[in-house]
């Protein structure tokens, strides 16, 4: 999956997270934070949607020069203070982000 990030603008760009055909209820899961990582910037993201199962985030608070980038999705809880990446590389759901402007 690859979500564009127009530098500078205040689209919000959200993915919806199922597991076994089910809306995957973040708060349920005990998950506390959301973030999403990009070539070392980190932005913002909140737990959205009718069901919790949607991670929402701005991409255009990137700084980063025109390209593609991988990027992850990283969630904390009780049980991973440190935080869990559940998408990027090597995740069911790979992330990237093109820069443009």
């Amino acid at each position: 999956m690859q979500i564009p990030a127009y530098r500078g603008r205040d689209n919000k760009e959200q993915i919806a997270f199922v597991q076994d055909g089910e809306p995957l209820n973040f708060n349920a899961a005990g998950v506390t934070a959301a973030s999403v990582l990009v070539n070392g910037e980190t932005l913002a993201a909140e737990i959205t949607g009718t069901n919790n199962n949607v991670i929402s985030f701005k991409p255009g608070g990137l700084t980063l020069r025109p390209g593609i980038y991988d990027a992850f999705v990283v969630v904390t809880s009780p049980d991973d203070p440190a935080g869990k990446v559940i998408a990027g590389p090597g995740q069911v759901v790979n992330l990237s982000v093109k820069v443009l402007l």
